[in-house]
């Protein structure tokens, strides 16, 4: 999942959805990333490491991946990068259990840093034989937004949920966590199969007990009740509760990956790659951040990023269709 998709929607609704009042309001002004003349200070973050990752327009990520964990956070070293620790646990578990190579995109889509606030973005994309892509960004806006979103798509020879991570900060006391197996059926035998072992790792973490919001989303499609909501009002509890129960749903799922046997029926395989493709349409419609990208990078970057890379199976809804409408461009084919 990814809490960014769709830019009718502004980067207060994303508090919004989450339960904060105050919305883009209280968003702004905690740093926009000026100097005392006014002036944005924004830092480029190039170096050769990231140059020589990127070829022929397309852009790999283990190079960039052995820069992490960053040194500091673009905004200035005083600003924490709250999140970095669970990239570089998955990763490590990432690299520790499958085999791992490089799936390249457009390297536009890799990096970008603001030219209107202190904000960067950096994405990375892999596969693996079980899994035909694991993606990962991370946004550092210092104090204003630290977010790392990511999600294992499994081999559509595996009927396996998702993995779907979105972790999101703004300010100093709205820490916002989304972690569950998304699953790909509501059947009650598949979901007693790949959902309800989690109940025993969810009981122990009370603070990941919340309700996500409807406004946005149905939590009976691509959803679990199993999913792990948290909403604090600081940041202590990231690594005292979040941290160890993220590491308990990734344990479950790399040991759920490993039971599975892959499918090698061709109609088989074929429902589970569409239902995948089902849910990057149903998210790229729905998900309330898109403004987040657009206030930092620009309205066309955050439009191709959520199409070309986030959700490259969704097609995108003209701006004068209904919320939640599908829409497909002309020509396309809804199952491509």
């Amino acid at each position: 999942m990814a809490l960014w998709a769709l830019s009718s929607v502004s980067d207060g609704d994303v508090l919004k959805f989450f339960g904060f009042e105050g919305g883009e309001a209280e968003l702004r002004g905690k740093h926009d990333g000026r100097n005392s003349q006014g002036v944005p200070a924004v830092r480029e973050v190039f170096d050769p490491a990231v140059l020589a990752a990127v070829s022929d327009g397309m852009a790999e990520s283990s190079a960039r991946e052995a820069r992490l964990p960053w040194d500091e956070s673009i905004a200035g070293k005083e600003h924490k990068l709250l999140f970095m620790p669970f990239i570089v646990h998955q990763n490590d578990r990432m690299r520790s259990e499958f085999e791992v190579t490089d799936l390249p995109f457009a390297k536009e889509l890799s990096f970008q840093s603001s030219e209107r606030k202190a904000a960067r973005i950096e994405s990375w994309c892999y596969r693996t034989p079980e899994f035909r892509k694991i993606r990962s960004t991370y946004i550092d806006a210092g104090i204003a937004a630290q977010v790392w979103n990511s999600v294992w798509y499994p081999d559509p020879a595996y009927d396996l949920p998702l993995l779907g991570i979105d972790f999101l900060s703004f300010g100093k006391k709205k820490v916002l966590c989304i972690l569950d197996f998304q699953p790909m059926s509501q059947d009650a035998q598949y979901l007693a199969k790949y959902i309800d072992p989690l109940a025993s790792i969810k009981s122990k973490y009370p603070g990941l007990a919340g309700q996500m919001s409807a406004r946005f989303y149905d939590e009976n499609q691509f959803f679990s009740k199993q999913l792990a909501f948290g909403r604090f009002e600081n940041a202590d509890p990231v690594m005292a509760e979040l941290y160890p129960a993220f590491k308990e749903y990734l344990e479950a799922y790399i040991a759920a990956i490993k039971r599975a046997t892959p499918s090698t029926d061709p109609e088989v395989i074929a429902y589970n790659l569409q239902r995948q493709k089902d849910y990057d349409q149903y998210s790229a419609e729905r998900d309330p951040a898109v403004g987040l990208f657009s206030t930092y990078f620009g309205s066309e970057w955050a439009e191709r990023f959520t199409h070309d890379f986030l959700f490259e199976h969704s097609v995108p809804v003209p701006k004068t269709s209904a919320p939640g409408e599908r829409a497909v461009a002309p020509g396309a084919n809804s199952s491509d």
